[in-house]
């Protein structure tokens, strides 16, 4: 009896030595199988859909207006949309910057506001060099280069007049450039209608800086001639302007006033 109870045991681990060899293998391929499917799922959410967005087109400081000339579109997956992100232009109508927003950096309900409250008493200052005034033109797609003006952009104005109204003798239209590479520092909220095409949208004005003596020929002209903008390449630009340097018009209490004459001496418009 004690012999054949002694060779059981040995049959019997004979048996269970494959279905364990058999357990541990299937439970490796599912360990295999649920390792790919949790690689493929990782990889489909990474490279799933993406939204559209609204970002800084541009650096705006803290406490400035912002319009659509300072917001572009972006696509940025769907997993990583801020849950206050903004998904239309129109939606920061009328909105202000809270903080510093850089380039790029996409547009959240949480660094805006609609509040001019909030940031009333707290505006930032222009960036006028001393010696120097802001002046605002008027804009629009024929003058204004068709919206593609920007912020940090170089510009010329041309200007067409009537000599009738410097001398009677042979009456003539002339066109002249009046001013070279006036240095814009701002650029005014879109117009309602935007045209297709447009890199930027048609803005109403720009802010631009001169001495006081010039804005106020410039003022003479916006109310007497026709104006126009030429956009130099970026190839021209000068350096953004320093403090005056302007002999004949030092400071802004030299400006006095202009005339008809003065403004035909100075662009010499009956000479041509």
């Amino acid at each position: 009896m004690a012999a054949i109870n002694q060779a059981r045991p040995a049959a019997t681990t004979s048996v269970r030595t494959p279905l364990f060899i058999l357990g541990v293998a299937l439970a490796l391929v599912a360990f295999i199988v649920m390792f790919a499917f949790g690689l493929l799922f990782a990889n489909t959410k990474a490279s799933g859909a993406t939204i559209t967005v609204v970002a800084a087109g541009q650096a705006i400081a803290a406490r400035e207006p912002i319009s659509s000339l300072d917001l572009k579109m972006v696509s940025v997956p769907e997993s990583a949309a801020l849950p206050q992100a903004f998904t239309k232009l129109s939606q920061l109508s009328g909105s202000y910057a809270v903080v510093d927003i850089p380039a790029g950096q996409v547009i959240s309900s949480n660094i805006v506001t609609v509040k001019s409250d909030d940031v009333s008493g707290k505006s930032s200052y222009l960036d006028i060099p001393q010696g120097y005034v802001a002046i605002a033109l008027p804009a629009g797609e024929q003058i204004g280069v068709a919206g593609y003006i920007a912020k940090g952009d170089y510009i010329n104005v041309v200007a067409t007049v009537n000599t009738q109204m410097f001398a009677l003798a042979r009456p003539r239209q002339v066109t002249k450039t009046v001013f070279f590479g006036v240095h814009v520092l701002k650029v005014g909220p879109s117009a309602p209608a935007q045209t297709q095409g447009q890199a930027q949208g048609v803005s109403s004005s720009l802010t631009v800086v001169m001495t006081q003596c010039d804005a106020a020929y410039m003022n003479w002209l916006l109310a007497n001639a026709t104006l126009k903008y030429t956009l130099e390449s970026y190839k021209d630009y000068g350096t953004p302007p320093t403090d005056n340097q302007d002999t004949s018009c030092l400071s802004i209490t030299a400006a006095g006033g202009v005339t008809q004459k003065q403004v035909d001496s100075k662009y010499g418009f009956t000479k041509l």
